[in-house]
């Protein structure tokens, strides 16, 4: 488990930590355990140059059957203790993995619906981690960096005790993502060249795929999007080698590669990302997910919540059996953007008006998703509206049969 935190002189990086709870009768130790880190100077201004430090430290040999708790800091000064669950599930365990997703989440008035719901819905249940599809604080530069400051601040709460999973969006790009890199330090591979802006993770039943999808829309980035894709060709393939273990793959990003465009008003401002940019990025990445198998691919990006069916090449792709809300054995990727948690605009996108065929849901609802795998052939998603205290869609995903693409 890593942990992060930013202060603004040099100071020695630590993190002390011990299990304080754990589901085996062993003996617990009262002394902390201390794990060394390391630290280096940011620049987070804009305008003018604001240094702070951004430290880093892995607590290791963790327990899945444990929870724990750790401050940061050194010497004299130390942060309040927080607290979180151990190891994640291994391969191919049945245990339940729950997440909740989320994406462009700001620092205003109209993030506080979604803020609040969070610090409740943490207090009466658990979850294995928490995941943001891009789009931090609106923007983290501004303000000289102040922006990010805050933003950082709101999320601590959850984000001190729970492992905060991210992908970045277009409103990281200041600086070539500068602010995102700092900030979040995620997994790393080899082809990503520790810049944490792709990544793979293997949790019970769930092979997950976090993708920079901006990286698609700039021709700048060109060699980085040859880069990602051709490490996005050897993690299916490895993932699908092991689909017996983990049954279900999921890819998460930024940008969706399905979204309703609303046909009654013009392209231009407000159906650009829906009927330009979403088509552009099927060009990438739809037929990768669908020759290998891709169950579910989680979005964000467009300020409103919609599920969408199982679809290829813009058709709804039936399943063995299909409901409003549930798909039985299905043949393609189902889509899901929940880019709603509270952007700094005035209001969340207004849903299509003309909703295309494979629309299951829509609403524009500030809000969250519930995201849960309970096993080899069930996962489930909800959407939460922190605005109106309630669950206005649910799916259940479920199959018999480890992939609807044949397996090599």
């Amino acid at each position: 488990m890593r942990a992060s935190w930013i202060t603004w002189l040099p100071m020695n990086t630590e993190v002390e930590y011990r299990a304080f709870e754990c589901s085996s009768n062993q003996t617990l130790s009262t002394s902390w355990k201390s794990a060394k880190g390391y630290s280096r100077q940011i620049n987070v201004g804009r305008f003018t140059d604001r240094y702070s430090m951004i430290h880093t430290a892995v607590m290791t040999h963790l327990q899945s059957d444990c929870k724990y708790e750790y401050h940061v800091g050194s010497g004299l000064f130390w942060s309040e203790t927080f607290k979180f669950n151990g190891r994640t599930p291994e391969d191919g365990n049945t245990t339940l993995a729950s997440f909740i997703v989320y994406g462009d989440l700001g620092t205003g008035p109209y993030a506080e619906y979604t803020r609040v719901a969070l610090k409740d819905e943490l207090k009466n249940n658990e979850y294995l981690a928490m995941i943001h599809l891009g789009d931090f604080a609106y923007d983290m530069e501004d303000r000289e960096g102040r922006v990010g400051d805050l933003f950082m601040n709101n999320i601590e709460p959850y984000a001190a005790n729970y492992p905060y999973m991210t992908t970045t969006g277009n409103h990281e790009k200041f600086k070539n993502l500068t602010h995102y890199k700092d900030r979040f330090i995620m997994p790393w591979n080899e082809a990503s060249k520790n810049s944490s802006y792709f990544y793979s993770l293997n949790i019970g039943p769930l092979h997950m795929i976090f993708l920079n999808t901006y990286a698609y829309f700039k021709e700048k980035f060109i060699n980085e999007v040859l880069t990602q894709t051709n490490w996005l060709i050897e993690d299916l393939k490895e993932a699908n080698k092991n689909r017996s273990l983990r049954p279900w793959i999921v890819i998460l990003g930024h940008h969706p590669l399905y979204c309703s465009v609303d046909w009654r008003i013009p392209t231009y401002p407000e159906n650009v990302d829906c009927q330009i940019d979403a088509p552009m990025l099927q060009s990438h990445l739809e037929d990768l997910a669908y020759t290998n198998g891709v169950d579910l691919f989680l979005t964000a990006h467009v300020h409103n919540y919609e599920r969408d069916a199982a679809i290829y090449k813009n058709e709804t792709i039936p399943s063995e059996l299909d409901t409003q809300n549930m798909h039985y054995n299905p043949n393609a990727p189902i889509y899901i953007v929940t880019g709603n948690a509270g952007n700094r605009r005035a209001r969340n996108d207004p849903t299509s008006k003309t909703p295309q065929f494979w629309a299951r849901y829509l609403s524009d609802d500030y809000g969250y998703g519930r995201f849960k795998a309970y096993n080899e052939t069930h996962i489930y998603y909800e959407q939460y509206s922190a605005q109106n205290k309630k669950t206005v869609d649910s799916v259940w995903i479920i199959k018999n049969r480890l992939s609807y693409a044949p397996l090599d």
